[in-house]
């Protein structure tokens, strides 16, 4: 029988999962709101007629968000199933991806997407702030240190 997981192992792992959902939702909203962030984008480079006579064509925001969340969803789907199982290392990676995340709101944020997003934007944030929380908890690094003697243990035997 091995190890129990403690609690803010497991919620750390459910959040990172909850997260893994919003930001599956604000994917299908950029396509959703597509023509609303094309204009967006058009307005902040002088609008649709100056944009028509620039040689710039206009971004694809929908395949670069769908590419974006299977790289982020398989990479922490990954990290995740290798931090529940007590390995450091990916505890470390899912608190940089949190990091990264937050970052990464903050600069979308500055392009005043539509308050869908923003919205979703914030309980990204939110969730990311909890993540980080549950990684950093004392019951968390037990649960690591155990796991690394553990693994001591048998390399030694």
């Amino acid at each position: 029988m091995g190890r129990q997981r403690p609690r803010s192992v497991t919620n750390a792992v459910r959040v990172q999962a909850a997260l893994v959902l919003v930001t599956g939702i604000g994917t299908a909203m950029v396509a959703v709101l597509r023509d609303d962030l094309l204009q967006l984008w058009a307005d902040s480079r002088g609008g649709l007629d100056a944009v028509e006579q620039s040689s710039i064509p206009p971004p694809a925001f929908v395949p670069v968000a769908v590419v974006s969340f299977i790289v982020y969803a398989l990479l922490v789907w990954v990290l995740a199933s290798l931090f529940g199982k007590g390995h450091r290392w990916a505890r470390y990676a899912l608190g940089a991806t949190a990091v990264a995340f937050v970052f990464s709101m903050l600069v979308i944020y500055r392009a005043e997407p539509p308050a869908l997003l923003l919205g979703l934007g914030a309980v990204a944030v939110v969730l990311n702030g909890v993540l980080v929380w549950l990684l950093a908890h004392r019951d968390t690094a037990e649960f690591i240190r155990g796991a690394q003697l553990a693994e001591q243990r048998s390399h030694t035997s």
